[in-house]
């Protein structure tokens, strides 16, 4: 029951992003979220924080104490830096209703040690090359690092130096930044690949970071497994089909691709390191799902009308209605895995870009439709989503007007479903989609059909 309850509590810390240190990820309210007992989320919590020990060591009582500077995962490595900081004596620039300084920062380390726990690279070890990358220099001197190498080391032994590298760190908010936090309450449940934050020596306080919101798992790194750690969080495991369409929308949106392009297979066969002919056969699934269009001479961006715009929102619209109706009727803890997509969607409104916050809102609603126990419209939600990506991207929606709302609708329909007002979740449901079919249309090439959207959704 305890490992369970750790990897149920892990999930939660991942995705709490900067408001961990706030009384919404006290022990009293992560056990009314979760169902368990606070006697096994205090003891969950010490426990990931301390690296899997049931009683992490406290500080030493050193003069210098530490902020972290780096936070790696470049499969198959992950790498962890602090360097020396005078003690500050007190948190700043935190909520009203933070924890004190000595909690507060020891709920953030908590979720950052959570967010390695759930993060899949334990599985690496089997995946490891023979011959280890070479050492990496610390980043700033007199830093101490930590290394995952699979090659060279045991996880477990891993964490606890993670765990006893982030005791050290100092009672200020910015020893864990909640930038970092945001950033990795996004990845969870995607791995953390690719995530790269580095704090600026140059300029106290400011960071930069590096990470891609949209990694392939194909011939790049172990996709994350449906661990017991993991099976918690959003669902995020891609087909290659569905790999080679995430590829294809950042090439839109990084290249500016348009309807009417065309989409050379060998350029990401290359870009990927997969046989070309494999590539060839997914965009044909993909050409027969709608998502691009084929001719005898290769594949092109499709081409929409606002009309392919209502009729795609308005099957959306029904198939979530349905799932939405299933939702109400479930008990609490099947909703959990949406509790924390949306806490995730929460980060990427603070600090994510437009593509974070859209693709964020969307899983929200996948773990939703998963959580309906409607197996088939659970399906044929998921396929008139890949639609709906494609679709934003060829349209290069830009989310950010509207982050507010997307964060405001998502509370508003998990709190319905979670009270079992299913009627009141359709309403919410429909109002959001009336908002988003008429900002789509309005970047579609022809005029939006109001009459046509009252017809088929009233």
């Amino acid at each position: 029951m305890q490992e369970t309850a750790d990897d149920i509590v892990a999930s939660v810390l991942a995705t709490a992003g900067a408001r961990v240190s706030t009384g919404d990820f006290s022990t009293r309210r992560i056990a009314q979220l979760t169902g368990l007992s606070q006697t096994l989320v205090s003891r969950a919590v010490r426990r990931i924080r301390g690296g899997g020990a049931p009683q992490p060591p406290v500080g030493g009582g050193s003069t210098v104490r530490r902020q972290l500077v780096r936070l790696r995962v470049e499969y198959p490595r992950i790498v962890l830096a602090a360097a020396p900081e005078p003690m500050s004596g007190a948190m700043t620039g935190e909520s009203p209703h933070a924890a004190g300084p000595r909690h507060a920062v020891q709920r953030r380390a908590a979720a950052v040690m959570a967010a390695l726990w759930v993060s899949g690279a334990a599985a690496w070890r089997a995946e490891a090359q023979d011959a280890s990358p070479e050492p990496l220099r610390p980043p700033t001197p007199g830093a101490a690092q930590v290394v995952w190498d699979p090659a060279a080391g045991q996880w477990e032994d891993f964490l606890a130096a993670a765990a006893e590298l982030l005791r050290d760190c100092t009672f200020s908010a910015e020893a864990i930044p909640g930038q970092l936090l945001d950033l990795l309450a996004r990845r969870a449940g995607q791995g953390l690949h690719g995530v790269d934050f580095i704090r600026s020596s140059a300029q106290p306080g400011r960071y930069e970071q590096v990470f891609d919101s949209h990694p392939l798992a194909v011939a790049e790194y172990p996709a994350p497994g449906r661990s017991a750690a993991s099976r918690w969080l959003p669902r995020t495991a891609l087909s290659a089909t569905e790999q080679i369409a995430v590829a294809l929308r950042k090439e839109m949106i990084s290249q500016g691709f348009g309807a009417g392009d065309r989409i050379v297979p060998a350029h990401f066969a290359r870009r990927l390191r997969l046989p070309a002919g494999a590539v060839r056969t997914a965009m044909r699934q993909l050409a027969d799902d709608g998502l691009l269009d084929s001719s005898g001479s290769g594949f092109r961006v499709p081409s929409l009308s606002g009309t392919d715009v209502v009729d795609l929102y308005a099957a959306r619209l029904q198939v979530g209605t349905v799932i939405l109706r299933g939702c109400a009727a479930q008990p609490r803890h099947r909703l959990l895995p949406a509790r924390l997509a949306l806490g995730a969607l929460e980060a990427a409104a603070r600090q994510g870009s437009r593509a974070d916050v859209g693709e964020a809102d969307l899983r929200f609603q996948q773990e939703l439709a998963d959580a309906s126990g409607l197996q088939q419209s659970a399906r044929s939600f998921h396929a008139l989503t890949l639609r709906l990506r494609m679709f934003i991207s060829v349209l290069q929606l830009d989310y950010s007007p509207a982050v507010d709302r997307l964060v405001g609708d998502g509370r508003r329909l998990l709190s319905a479903v979670l009270e079992q007002r299913g009627e009141d979740a359709v309403r919410i449901w429909r109002s959001k989609l009336d908002d988003a079919v008429r900002h789509m249309s309005a970047l579609a090439p022809d005029t939006f059909d109001a009459a046509l959207w009252a017809r088929l959704t009233r």
